[in-house]
């Protein structure tokens, strides 16, 4: 939607948009074709963000019980060993910096180190 001040406002997306969505992008067509035809009110980098937020979902929801079960498993037996690496980097414990990461999560990882790499 446009505000009144001609810029547009997040709205919302319904599941019927998120379907269009999808089908219009595995039809081929790009970006700001899919913007203007289907959502007049986003722009083709909101369509662009959305879509790859389904499809991480979509290939998050394709495990299974018994696959996220070898996860777990092997995660425990090579946890020590992938956290050593980055602690020994930044003089901190390897449990210290697990914890660390997983409370922040990917995202905010990623988007800090943005920030600090423009400084």
């Amino acid at each position: 939607t446009m505000s009144t001040s001609g810029q547009r406002v997040a709205a919302i997306w319904s599941a019927t948009d998120d379907e269009i969505l999808l089908q219009a992008r595995a039809s081929g067509l790009n970006w700001q074709p899919i913007a203007s035809r289907h959502f007049p009110n986003k722009t083709a980098n909101a369509c662009r963000k959305r879509h790859e937020r389904l499809i991480e979902r979509r290939h998050g929801e394709d495990w299974d019980a018994q696959k996220l079960e070898v996860l777990a498993q092997e995660y425990m037996a090579c946890r020590k060993g992938m956290w050593e690496i980055l602690a020994s980097r930044i003089g901190e414990r390897w449990t210290v910096v697990e914890a660390k990461c997983l409370e922040k999560g990917l995202k905010n990882l990623q988007s800090t180190s943005r920030t600090a790499e423009r400084r």
